[in-house]
Parts: structure tokens; sequence; C-alpha cells
């Protein structure tokens, strides 16, 4: 039992890395929208620290009203950016599970190999403590 184990163990520890990996590219897709909130946010920040340290009078930005179209380009952004980290945690979510499931069945696997191996030294004892002088007979 323990060599047939062999193939379906391999397999299912391939199956972990897969869903593994998969896990860690969806992690790193939410994080970049993260990133990316965050930089648009600074960029307002500096918009508005820019505004308040110079003449409203010579910005030619917020003078030629292009100042008020950027910034409704960012919440359009900002809320896109929000709606793509929101599915990719979801989506993260869902690999999660299956990554989980994976990995139980890893263990599951790794366990029933270790009954069989310990199953067959007990037995081996077992047969050592019948003929313990490795006669073929028992007990003599």
């Amino acid at each position: 039992m323990n060599d047939d184990l062999r193939p379906l163990e391999a397999l299912t520890r391939m199956k972990l890395d897969t869903e593994l990996a998969r896990l860690r590219r969806l992690s790193e897709v939410a994080e970049a929208r993260r990133r990316e909130i965050s930089a648009l946010g600074a960029s307002v920040e500096a918009r508005s620290r820019a505004i308040a340290e110079a003449d409203p009078a010579r910005d030619l930005a917020l003078l030629s009203g292009q100042d008020a179209i950027w910034q409704d380009w960012v919440q359009r952004q900002k809320r896109r950016l929000t709606r793509d980290a929101a599915e990719a945690a979801a989506q993260r979510e869902a690999q999660r599970v299956r990554a989980q499931r994976a990995f139980g069945e890893t263990e599951a696997l790794k366990g029933l190999r270790e009954l069989a191996v310990n199953d067959r030294k007990a037995q081996a004892v077992r047969r050592s403590h019948a003929d313990p002088e490795g006669t073929g007979h028992p007990g003599q």
C-alpha cells in the first residue's frame, strides 16, 4: 500500500504547489490594486498641498478647469481600483479555500503513508517475536 500511494502523494503535492502559486498571484494582484489606490490618494494630497501653497490665481490647471476634470478622473480610477481590489480579494479567499483543501489532501496521504510504514514495522516486530531466532520455526 505504501508504494501504491507514492504517485497519488506526488500528484497531491503538485496540486498543492499549483494552488499556492495561484494564491500568491491573487494576493499580489490585490496588493497591487491597494498600492495604486494609495498612490492616487498621495497624488491628490500632493496636488492639494500645491494649491494651498501657490497662488490660485496663477494655477493654470485650476483656472482652466483641468484640475476638476483630473479630480473626477482620480475618483473614477479609485472606484474602479477599489472594485478590482474587492474582486481580487474575493478570488483570493476562494483560492485560499482550494489551497487549504489541497493541503489537507496532501497531509492525509502523508498520514496514510506513515500509518502504512508503522504498520509494516509493527508486523516485522510481531514476526520477530514469533520467530526470535529467525529459523522459520516459531518459538523453538
